[in-house]
């Protein structure tokens, strides 16, 4: 018996993505949060906006705006790729799947922002160079790859802290795009016939 791609029926003020898209915000106002607070103990410059007496708001968090439409907009792009499901003639998709996808999703594109924000500042630091510098004296033939590693890695860490945040936001915004991009067309591609 053949079998049918159908779409689920979603709605967004579902309680499960209601969930799913709490549990995104909270998440990602959390990791850049962290993100900026940890520049800021790092040279960072923390300057505040004064509207009123009583509002003042940090240049630092207007970015968090942006990256919670944007996560938001790629989960939704994501969730409604992976809305098809497969099923036999006459049987109705399992509504248990949805929900499933909508968190799995979620976690992809935290896992990918939280990791990617934060790559920059890895191999940037000394850690990641007393490593490499170990590798090399264990296996001497990785010397090419640690120069290469020294000479890319060296102008970023030369970066004023502010173009470091701005460049690291930059590509982990990328990388999570990107990543939705090839997870969703990789579900809504259509199965070949035997």
């Amino acid at each position: 018996m053949s079998s049918l791609q159908r779409r689920i029926v979603f709605r967004w003020t579902s309680a499960p993505s209601l969930i799913s898209i709490m549990i995104l915000l909270a998440s990602t106002t959390i990791t850049v949060v962290f993100m900026i607070d940890y520049l800021a103990m790092r040279g960072l410059e923390y300057r505040v906006y004064q509207l009123d007496t009583l509002l003042t708001i940090p240049y630092l968090y207007l970015p968090l705006i942006g990256f919670l439409v944007f996560v938001i907009s790629c989960w939704m792009y994501l969730t409604g790729a992976r809305a098809i499901v497969v099923v036999k003639p006459g049987m109705r998709p399992p509504a248990e799947v949805l929900p499933v996808r909508m968190l799995e999703g979620a976690f992809l594109i935290l896992t990918v922002l939280a990791g990617s924000l934060y790559l920059p500042y890895v191999f940037g630091s000394n850690w990641m160079l007393k490593k490499i510098t170990w590798m090399r004296a264990i296996s001497p033939e990785l010397g090419g790859f640690v120069s290469w590693f020294y000479s890319n890695t060296l102008p970023l860490m030369a970066l004023p802290p502010l173009w470091k945040y701005f460049a690291s936001s930059l590509m982990s915004l990328f990388l999570v795009a990107a990543t939705v991009l090839v997870v969703a067309r990789g579900r809504a591609r259509p199965s070949r016939r035997r």
